[in-house]
């Protein structure tokens, strides 16, 4: 009997997380589903291929020499199985028990949901937020007016419903669907790639949910973390190239724009030595630099270097190539 569902995992140098991962997936958090178990290494240098060989050996590992971005590598890893479900997991994302039974059992309930999401918890068990409305000029303007505290997540609790897209750190696809719209669009290397999907499925009606009662752990930026100006100009690439295809010219320019005046007044506040009270719900969680940086880059273009870069470098030093 064929498998109703692959899971993929797309790893680069987080060896102990994906360790942690895959224990969960071949233990606790072991679907009861047929499926099977794909990871895809993104020419890691932790010895995280000889650790899967090891400790999983039935794992499917597709040891890639260069180094790509997370849509073309997810991408490889859909053309690996015709399953009809198809779970995309971060290697530093761990399952809780029940929690890919609970997405499969979702999917086969609601036929017109394309994407079922989990609910997504810090490692300590906090909430973190992983769905959010689309980053329309609507959006990107109650961003601006709230400084981003409100009118960007769809926080979702007790019963699943409706979001315009998850985080993809953990996303349960439907593969007939994509068969409509196609899949990640590669000109994204890193972020907006997920939104732009399901912006694309929900052009077509198709839906994406949060499963609620299914909850996964997720560390986050454990694998972009290193450079923050370089994460943050492949950022505003992604985004630019977002509002370039659903929202082109003055549209896209207007969120944009109102962005850039989230971050000034962001980067405005982190000047002050106090905040009064009624502020303080609004200090930013960035560093100032950091903020300064993403104003660049929302008005005037990538500033440098963005990860992609970084990849082209790193295969270019190898004598590899995507």
């Amino acid at each position: 009997m064929s498998a109703k569902l692959a899971v993929a995992i797309v790893a680069h140098s987080n060896r102990e997380l994906l360790l942690e991962a895959l224990a969960a997936l071949t233990d606790s958090g072991r679907p009861a589903v047929e499926h099977t178990l794909h990871v895809l290494d993104n020419a890691s240098e932790d010895g995280t291929c000889a650790a899967v060989r090891e400790h999983f050996p039935a794992v499917e590992l597709i040891q890639q020499d260069f180094r790509d971005g997370f849509g073309a590598n997810h991408n490889r890893l859909l053309a690996r199985s015709a399953a009809p479900y198809h779970l995309l997991l971060n290697d530093d994302a761990t399952v809780e028990p029940g929690a890919v039974d609970a997405l499969v059992a979702y999917l086969d309930a609601h036929p017109e949901v394309a994407v079922a999401a989990p609910r997504i918890v810090y490692p300590d068990g906090r909430h973190q937020p992983s769905a959010f409305r689309f980053p329309d000029p609507g959006t990107c303007l109650r961003s601006l007016a709230t400084l981003g505290q409100a009118g960007i997540e769809q926080h979702v609790t007790g019963t699943p419903a409706a979001v315009d897209w998850a985080s993809g750190c953990a996303l349960m696809l439907r593969r007939s669907a994509l068969e409509l719209t196609g899949p990640f669009d590669e000109g994204f290397y890193m972020f907006s790639e997920e939104t732009d999907l399901q912006k694309r499925l929900s052009d077509r009606w198709f839906q994406t949910h949060v499963v609620p009662h299914a909850t996964i752990r997720h560390h986050v930026r454990a694998s972009t973390a290193a450079d923050p100006s370089r994460r943050i100009v492949e950022f505003w690439r992604s985004r630019r190239r977002y509002w370039a295809k659903h929202h082109p010219g003055a549209s896209g320019d207007a969120a944009r724009m109102a962005l850039a005046g989230q971050y000034a007044a962001l980067s405005g506040l982190s000047r002050l030595a106090t905040l009064p009270g009624p502020l303080r719900r609004l200090a930013p969680s960035l560093p100032r630099v950091e903020l300064d940086v993403h104003v660049q880059n929302a008005l005037h273009g990538p500033t440098g270097p963005g990860l992609r870069e970084s990849a082209d470098d790193w295969n270019a030093a190898h004598g590899v190539h995507r």
